[in-house]
């Protein structure tokens, strides 16, 4: 596989971080050998594809492990498919056509963190995706949003993402897009409500700050729930 680090975006939390570009031609089922990562049992009918994103990664987070000293540390996938990183560690993994990035952080103050990397959706599939990705009632929130910046719609979609991963430690089960509305925003975060009672510690009205970037390719969204 060829593997190459990058840094498109400098991610605003300040935790470790790192990104990597990947080809998905290049991949052969050595690669796991080559990099000494192990490639889960849950992998074994997997398309090339999904094996070579979760061997990308799995890389940045062996990459982003380093810098806060844990290493030899396997992070394989629960049942519920989310990765089961070391004990006191809090992380989380993202990759779109050809990019992967992960951010971890060992700090005891955090309950959940997410981050989301994804390719910018063309205008029509926006268009045609809005009502399976947008809360009833923030559409006047996404309405500004809209005249704020270009792909509106990925960046929600991408902020919901990386919610849904800072929440999911504290929730422990599914929840839908309609679960968190866009209330307010500005040049570099968006701010959501959570519309029902998720958990005991992820009650009706949580508010949640979500940080965004955007690229010509790209928007990359990160949230720490503490």
């Amino acid at each position: 596989m060829q593997y190459q680090t990058t840094n498109p975006f400098t991610p605003q939390l300040n935790y470790p971080y790192h990104c990597c570009t990947f080809s998905t031609e290049a991949f052969h089922q050595s690669d796991f050998l080559s990099h000494n990562i192990v490639m889960s049992q849950k992998l074994q009918n997997a398309v090339p594809k999904r094996r070579v994103e979760y061997l990308a990664g799995r890389i940045c987070a062996k990459q982003a492990l380093a810098k806060i000293s844990v290493t030899g540390f396997e992070i394989d996938s629960g049942e519920d498919r989310a990765p089961v990183w070391p004990e006191g560690i809090i992380g989380s993994i993202s990759h779109t056509q050809g990019i992967a990035m992960a951010m971890v952080t060992n700090s005891n103050s955090l309950r959940g963190l997410g981050i989301d990397i994804e390719t910018l959706m063309p205008n029509e599939q926006e268009q045609r995706l809005q009502a399976q990705i947008l809360h009833p009632f923030e559409a006047e929130a996404f309405k500004a949003l809209g005249q704020h910046l270009s792909s509106p719609l990925t960046v929600v979609f991408s902020a919901k993402e990386s919610i849904y991963k800072a929440l999911y430690p504290s929730v422990k089960r599914f929840f839908g897009f309609d679960a968190a509305k866009l209330l307010s925003f500005d040049d570099h975060q968006l701010c959501f409500e959570i519309t029902e009672h998720l958990s005991d510690s992820v009650p009706l009205g949580t508010r949640v700050t979500v940080l965004y970037q955007t690229n010509a390719l790209f928007t990359f969204t990160e949230c720490a729930f503490a």
